[in-house]
């Protein structure tokens, strides 16, 4: 069901807390496209990032058959209406695919493909000068994106780039905690083996890496099964300490 309703006050404050209640990037940018298609009607939204050389990356699509169409032509055709929002970071509206004049080489692709897509509308996800991403809505209608639905966009673009800066610092902390905890843990094994084998720290580590290659595990893993047992299963720590 569509949720239109541009009371900006209320917008702000629906928005706010939904994205607000997502437990991470990749939850937040799939519910960003969600949120577009309820909000606005449009038939299909969808999220792209730059990628390391200026390439479009696809993030999110709420349709899986547009996200093959789409990723298709812009890894093949490197222009379109997301590529411009990406680098000239403002937004971009399409009245009718079969009236425009930009991108020709763009508007070949997707007029022949199974995608039907007339009117398109774009926003860039930008915070404090910085390029997040580009928020893409699509019709199969020419002329669907009133100036209504517009303003409801840019309110939805807004809050979605603050969401999305604060889902990545989110994730980074998750992942640097992470990794300290695991260095915690390896370390803890090395002094384990020092202690109970008669093995140099260097040693120890070696037994502990060569254990995680051999048996396609995870340093983490093998570490944590050191401070259970004392010992690397089925690696001969009489050997190593010999040599």
């Amino acid at each position: 069901m569509t949720e239109r309703s541009f009371d900006g006050s209320e917008l702000f404050a629906r928005i706010a807390r939904d994205l607000a209640e997502q437990a991470d990037l990749r939850q937040t940018v799939e519910r960003i496209t969600e949120l577009a298609v309820g909000l606005t009607g449009c038939a299909t939204a969808a999220l792209w990032s730059l990628a390391s050389g200026d390439h479009a990356n696809l993030q999110a699509c709420t349709d899986p058959v547009a996200a093959r169409v789409l990723s298709r032509i812009l890894h093949a055709i490197d222009q379109g209406p997301a590529r411009t929002v990406l680098m000239r970071r403002e937004m971009v509206q399409v009245q009718d695919i079969e009236t425009e004049t930009r991108w020709p080489r763009y508007l070949e692709a997707i007029t022949a493909c199974d995608f039907a897509v007339r009117s398109v509308l774009g926003y860039p996800l930008l915070l404090a000068d910085r390029q997040l991403g580009a928020l893409m809505l699509y019709s199969p209608k020419p002329g669907y994106f009133t100036d209504e639905l517009v303003q409801i966009g840019s309110v939805l673009a807004g809050h979605a780039a603050i969401a999305m800066d604060a889902a990545t610092s989110a994730d980074k902390a998750h992942h640097l905690t992470l990794a300290l905890q695991s260095n915690r843990r390896i370390g803890m094994a090395v002094g384990i083996l020092m202690a109970l084998h008669r093995l140099d720290e260097g040693q120890a580590f070696d037994l502990l890496r060569v254990a995680s290659q051999h048996r396609h595990q995870k340093l983490r893993q093998v570490a944590e099964e050191v401070i259970l047992t004392g010992a690397v299963p089925n690696w001969p720590i009489r050997q190593l300490s010999a040599g």
